[in-house]
């Protein structure tokens, strides 16, 4: 066999009319076209032999792309013995081509007998049957024949062919009729059809075929060169389909494979976002926890403090307050002598003392009543829920920060019944602590005195128990609102604060199921609000 060349082709349609010519490019095919040596030379004179051969096949190549749609191709085509430029140049000049690329041939893959493409070859006469198949051997196709139109019908429902041999004239339905018939299903109407017949009227058939959907049309007896070529190269344009279609299968397996993949990293991805979210605020809480366990065992610490400082305190004091009850009384006996003795500075000296004493019995009193607060402030043997007065709780939380407060705000009492509350008296005593003293920490003490003022009552309707901490300080403000509740977030500045304040404080008050919401105050400053319920279910 003669060596082969690959040509690369583009076609296209061209519209013409008075005021502009429209060119429509088709779609890329690749197509293997019969060796030139394969050509049959008897077309024309000797020296018009070529020139001849090279308008006729440029000829059938316009058909041929015309009606398979064919933009661009590589052609397989050895060279021709004597000239192989008159074939391209009559393709360019007959308008089937518009350029021709020479590129070295690449060797087919090899097919099994059921992957090679198939041909139905469909004509009444046996003999024509056989003779058919004898000329399509070693084509590497699978050959099909039928004898009727009916016959070909039912075997283009259970086949795929990649070109159909059709005699025109046949007994029955002849082959202008399968032809449109086979037209008319979306499986079979792109199935190349190149009709076959003997009749002296050539034209006539021509056009019929052509308007049946023929891609070409031969006259018997045929020429065997030309069926092979023409043969090959659609068995050619099938293989690149059938290539085409699983290329696109391919694709489409990728394609799914690619998505699925993209699904499944982006679906790690966010099972590890939560996963971390979920770390995060667990360690969050913990940190939270921890730190709420530090402050209680702080609490606790001060309330054993609190007690051995009273126990210790609260001898002496006592003592001392006796010999001072004793002092007083035995001074009241001695008073009606002060004014008997005649001397003025014997009475001077008398008031002078009465007036220590009752400075000393106040101090007394003042130590006495400290430590009361703070063993009720710090109320160690009451770790259970009980019924306690908040006026004496909001009492012993002033009492402690009484020398902070006197130094830069004006305290506010605002109290109204009920009194008693059910809650757990030491945690609640340390929520109103804090909250008393962010309020003063936010007072600027250079900007003269402020306010704080503390309100305690019934709520909306009678069912819950509302304390309000409100301030005249410079405010929370607004890109750490939503953030002053988290745990370890401050505004102050580093080393004045942990960030656990207001933290611990909102655990406590949902642990006594109720809420804790902070708001602007009329004129400036904050209003922090708790909120508990006066009975529990």
């Amino acid at each position: 066999m003669a060596s082969a060349s690959r040509a690369r082709v583009t076609t296209r349609s061209c519209s013409r009319n008075a005021a502009a010519t429209t060119c429509i490019t088709r779609t890329t095919r690749t197509i293997t076209a019969p060796p030139c040596s394969a050509w049959p030379s008897s077309l024309g004179t000797k020296a018009a032999g070529p020139c001849r051969r090279a308008r006729n096949y440029a000829r059938s190549f316009c058909t041929i792309f015309t009606h398979a749609g064919v933009a661009q191709c590589h052609v397989f085509s050895g060279a021709h013995p004597r000239d192989p430029l008159p074939i391209p140049r009559a393709l360019v000049h007959y308008g089937a081509v518009t350029s021709w690329v020479h590129a070295p041939a690449t060797d087919a893959p090899a097919e099994t007998p059921e992957e090679q493409p198939g041909v139905l070859i469909v004509d009444d006469v046996e003999a024509n049957l056989i003779a058919l198949r004898s000329l399509l051997e070693g084509e590497r196709c699978h050959v099909t024949s039928a004898s009727s139109g009916e016959d070909a019908l039912r075997l283009l429902l259970r086949k795929t062919f990649a070109v159909i041999l059709l005699d025109v004239e046949m007994p029955g339905m002849d082959g202008h009729e399968v032809a449109r018939l086979a037209r008319m299903s979306q499986a079979t109407r792109d199935i190349p059809i190149i009709f076959l017949t003997a009749s002296l009227d050539a034209d006539e058939h021509v056009g019929r075929a052509y308007g049946s959907g023929a891609v070409d049309f031969l006259l018997k007896p045929l020429d065997a060169h030309v069926l092979r070529s023409k043969v090959r190269v659609f068995l050619e344009l099938y293989r690149g389909r059938q290539r085409l279609a699983e290329a696109n299968r391919e694709l489409a397996d990728k394609n799914r494979e690619l998505r699925a993949f993209a699904e499944a990293e982006a679906n790690i991805a966010s099972s590890l976002r939560q996963a971390n979210g979920e770390i995060q605020a667990a360690y969050r809480e913990l940190q939270a926890a921890q730190a709420q366990l530090v402050q209680s065992a702080k609490m606790a610490s001060l309330g054993e403090l609190v007690a051995g400082v009273a126990h210790e305190i609260n001898n002496p004091l006592a003592f001392v307050m006796s010999h001072l009850e004793t002092i007083s009384k035995s001074l009241e006996m001695l008073r009606p002598e002060a004014p008997a003795s005649g001397s003025p500075q014997a009475e001077e000296q008398w008031r002078r003392v009465s007036a220590r004493l009752g400075q000393s019995r106040s101090g007394l009193e003042r130590i006495r009543d400290l430590v009361l607060k703070l063993r009720t402030f710090s109320r160690l043997d009451e770790g259970e829920r009980k019924r306690v007065s908040i006026s004496e709780c909001i009492d012993s939380v002033v009492t402690i920060l009484a020398h902070r407060l006197n130094e830069r705000a004006r305290l506010e009492l605002d109290l109204s019944p009920p009194d008693l509350l059910d809650c757990y008296p030491s945690l609640l005593n340390q929520v109103l602590l804090n909250l008393v003293a962010n309020s003063i920490d936010a007072i600027d003490a250079a900007q003269g005195l402020g306010t704080v003022r503390i309100s305690a009552g019934a709520g909306a309707e009678g069912r819950t128990f509302v304390i309000t901490v409100a301030d005249s300080g410079c405010g929370i403000p607004p890109e750490s609102r939503d953030r002053v509740l988290e745990p370890f977030f401050t505004t102050k500045p580093v080393g004045q604060g942990t960030g656990l304040g207001l933290s611990i404080a909102f655990s406590i008050v949902k642990k006594h199921e109720g809420t804790l919401e902070l708001s602007d105050a009329p004129g400036g400053g904050t209003i922090a609000t708790i909120t508990l319920p006066l009975s529990r279910d």
